[in-house]
């Protein structure tokens, strides 16, 4: 987190943040029975993302937020709940003076490239309660005195034009009505992308995470002739580099052309191990019944939008651009890694992104692509039943048809696969985990200075989590994903790395274990 800390004498800020997690993005099937299904609330992750965000604002920026305007969308005005709390639970900040105020002109952008029209109002109009919206907030902090700088909200289709023309308008008037005062001003991920790109003088295309802030100054007292700067900026990502929150873009820009150029430096190698996305077998058993290679299950929708998802977390998380990208060759693994890849390298999508379909436009240079026969699930009964294995244990995969799947230029055709047959059926646990384990090694030790997204079966990542953490793992959930790094010294052509450790920052998450320590629970089978 970055917020300015320099001196404040004379300047006015501003800070423009995203709304936290929205529950749609997370749980797509909400929408289908939602009352209001245009206006999704914050998931509990996302009102920790905001509390958290908030008691970061009020503890690292070295100004006082005085009043606070927010979207009358409801994971907007959650967000600003959270945050409005956050600013008051800090002790050594004087936030008794806070004000709270609704403002139309800060809310989504009201079109179908951002509200969907199956779910948008039929007859365009978006109603909001406001006093039941007001009365989320602590008592005596909603300025019932103020008023909104848009009257009504804005016509169903607006234009491009018309709502960057509309969040800059706010901004500037609110500035300017209240020049003595520093503002928040809580919105959606147009509205900090407009006024970013507004004041940034930086013609990079950057993504804004949830609860990405960009905090603006300007001298006060001098009229609209005085213009906004940016700062520093929270959560605002570079989708060429694939940069952490919390780093300012100039930064991380830097940092990752220096690593990734370099072949001499000491530094890290990172590994994620990813499981593929929710399979249509464990959503609709009878598909078994008519499906052509039962052996091979496609994923559902919604695998589809877990594995994108999965992608833009790993994009907004992680420290580390992604050099290279190996998929075992079943198709619910390269349908995953073809939607990861997707996020990862989006340099232009509709705002309101949930799968590949959405994105507009890729950076084809980011990372090369390979099927890795290594990498393919656990060939025995135990992960594939032997009622639906083929007859003669032989599995065919059309490799041109799978590399077809991910963007043209990504596929390295001038890679030799590290296993180039599959492996043998009826194979043991213990020759599966050999297996994967030595493909990480050399896959590693074969590419030293590049980082590796390896997207494989549940078992690889149960065998890589539990065997480099020391424990045992008993779940693994879909798109799980294990984070491995090692040191590793590049000098004059050769290589000396350490031993890999696991990484708990995105690597834990969906993975379920026990300390060796404690009783053990039974294999887990992941067919």
């Amino acid at each position: 987190m970055e917020f300015a800390k320099s001196n404040i004498n004379g300047h006015q800020n501003v800070i423009v943040m995203r709304h936290g997690d929205r529950m749609d993005r997370f749980e797509p099937l909400w929408a289908s029975t939602a009352e209001r299904p245009w206006d999704p609330p914050l998931i509990h992750d996302g009102k920790v993302r905001a509390f958290q965000t908030g008691h970061r604002i009020s503890s690292q920026v070295a100004f006082p937020i005085h009043r606070v305007f927010v979207s009358p969308f409801l994971r907007c005005i959650q967000t600003a709940v959270e945050v409005v709390a956050a600013l008051s639970a800090v002790p050594s900040t004087d936030n008794s003076k806070l004000k709270v105020a609704i403002e139309f002109g800060l809310c989504e952008i009201l079109n179908s490239l951002a509200i969907k029209s199956n779910v948008a109002p039929k007859d365009g109009k978006f109603d909001f309660k406001i006093s039941d919206l007001e009365a989320m907030f602590p008592e005596g902090t909603v300025d019932h005195n103020v008023d909104m700088v848009y009257k009504e909200l804005p016509q169903w289709e607006e234009s491009a034009e018309g709502f960057r023309e509309r969040y800059v308008n706010v901004l500037k008037v609110l500035a300017q009505k209240y020049p003595s005062e520093n503002l928040l001003l809580i919105t959606h991920r147009g509205g900090v992308s407009t006024i970013l790109y507004k004041y940034l003088k930086d013609a990079t295309k950057r993504s804004v995470a949830y609860c990405g802030c960009v905090d603006l100054r300007r001298q006060d007292g001098f009229g609209e002739s005085m213009d906004f700067e940016v700062v520093t900026s929270h959560g605002i990502h570079d989708p060429v580099t694939s940069q952490s929150p919390g780093t300012p873009p100039t930064t991380i820009r830097a940092t990752m052309e220096s690593s990734a150029n370099s072949k001499t430096n000491d530094g890290y190698q990172n590994i994620l191990m990813m499981r593929h996305g929710d399979r249509v077998d464990r959503i609709n058993p009878l598909w078994l019944d008519t499906a052509s290679r039962p052996w091979d299950p496609p994923l559902v929708q919604d695998g589809l939008v877990r594995a994108f998802q999965t992608g833009q977390r790993i994009r907004s998380q992680i420290q580390f651009p992604i050099h290279r990208v190996f998929v075992s060759p079943f198709i619910r693994c390269v349908q995953t890694a073809s939607e990861v890849i997707a996020a990862l390298s989006a340099v232009d999508l509709n705002p309101n992104a949930t799968s590949s379909k959405d994105v507009l436009a890729i950076d084809k240079s980011k990372f090369k692509v390979s099927i890795e026969f290594g990498l393919s699930e656990m060939m025995n009964s135990m992960a594939i039943r032997s009622e639906i294995a083929p007859k003669d244990g032989k599995f065919e995969f059309k490799i041109s048809d799978l590399e077809a799947m991910f963007p043209e230029g990504m596929v390295d055709h001038n890679i030799d696969p590290v296993y180039k047959e599959m492996p043998q059926w009826e194979e043991t646990v213990e020759e599966c985990t050999e297996r994967f384990l030595s493909l990480v090694k050399t896959l590693a030790d074969k590419y030293p200075s590049e980082n590796l997204l390896l997207v494989t079966h549940g078992e690889g990542v149960r065998t890589t989590f539990a065997t480099f953490k020391d424990v045992d793992v008993y779940e693994v959930e879909y798109c799980a994903c294990a984070e491995l790094r090692r040191q590793v010294s590049c000098q004059e052509g050769s290589a000396k790395a350490g031993d890999f450790e696991v990484i708990t920052s995105l690597g834990q998450a969906g993975i379920k274990y026990h300390s060796l320590k404690t009783t053990p629970v039974p294999s887990v089978k992941w067919f």
